[in-house]
């Protein structure tokens, strides 16, 4: 599963400026980078994300403060965009090679998939793009995966363990989801010792 959910943007208020519109951001991109998907705690917090600008203001002035072309993005996702852009309209936003796709648009996930291992896998030429040039294929993506993966493990292992005695044959479950979580974290060890 590439992420978690897909956002969706609201309907707020027309604002003056497009940074009065992160708080709103943040609820509707569940509070993670529409590109990457990484959770704003994992980098500092709400005051490290940026909100960018999917088709890019500097090209298109009249979007700047269009909440529909607005995106809730980690430092890194936004400066790698950048004014990034392959044409002169606004609506067409790749040509099926080149280009970026909307995160909110159901269409993101035609284009990425992620591994078994997190990391992010192109399913067309565009998804290779925006891999490409949004830095998709850095380590960082994959452990930052492989931590909120952990995590969901250790909560199921918590809701195991709350009901357990020690003759329960449910035992068994407990024992795998342990082996399961030191397997991908020996997994992620090894990678980051042979970089």
């Amino acid at each position: 599963m590439l992420r978690d959910r897909v956002p969706v943007r609201s309907a707020p208020e027309i604002r003056s400026a497009y940074a009065a519109y992160k708080p709103t951001l943040r609820i509707d991109f569940d509070k993670a980078c529409g590109y990457c998907d990484t959770p704003d705690s994992f980098l500092g917090g709400k005051s490290v994300y940026h909100v960018e600008h999917f088709a890019p203001h500097s090209k298109f002035p009249l979007l700047k403060i269009a909440y529909s072309n607005l995106i809730y993005a980690c430092p890194f996702c936004n400066r790698s965009k950048s004014n990034t852009w392959i044409g002169s309209d606004a609506s067409i936003s790749h040509n099926d090679i080149e280009g970026f796709v909307d995160p909110c648009s159901v269409e993101y996930e035609i284009h990425l998939d992620r591994s078994a291992d997190g990391r992010f896998l192109p399913r067309t030429p565009v998804g290779a793009y925006m891999i490409k040039h949004l830095k998709l294929n850095l380590i960082r993506h994959q452990f930052v995966w492989q931590s909120k993966k952990i995590r969901e493990l250790r909560d199921n292992l918590r809701a195991v363990k709350s009901g357990l005695s020690a003759k329960d044959s449910s035992y068994l479950q407990l024992l795998e989801a342990i082996d399961e979580l030191t397997i991908l974290y020996d997994k992620f060890r090894d990678q980051i010792v042979d970089a």
